[in-house]
């Protein structure tokens, strides 16, 4: 999955948890396996969302050297078992 954002007078909202339920259906609908996302370093309410919809860490980046040009420092990769 490439990227999700909820607008920040949505947040809290449940607008993220439904659209995370909404991608695993498909998943499952599709036959996938998993449903694997990218959570950057600085938004650790989006990994706790995760986490709390069943994602797992799989791998963590960390690539300092770059936080001027992105803004962030790295990453983890989640993955969610449909």
């Amino acid at each position: 999955m490439d990227g999700i954002v909820v607008h920040s007078d949505a947040r809290g909202k449940g607008v993220g948890s439904n659209l995370l339920k909404e991608v695993a259906k498909y998943a499952k609908d599709h036959k996938f396996s998993s449903v694997r996302l990218d959570v950057i370093d600085i938004n650790p309410k989006a990994k706790i969302l995760y986490e709390r919809m069943g994602f797992k860490s799989v791998k963590i980046e960390s690539y300092p050297y770059l936080k001027w040009l992105l803004g962030f420092s790295g990453s983890t990769t989640m993955e969610l078992s449909v």
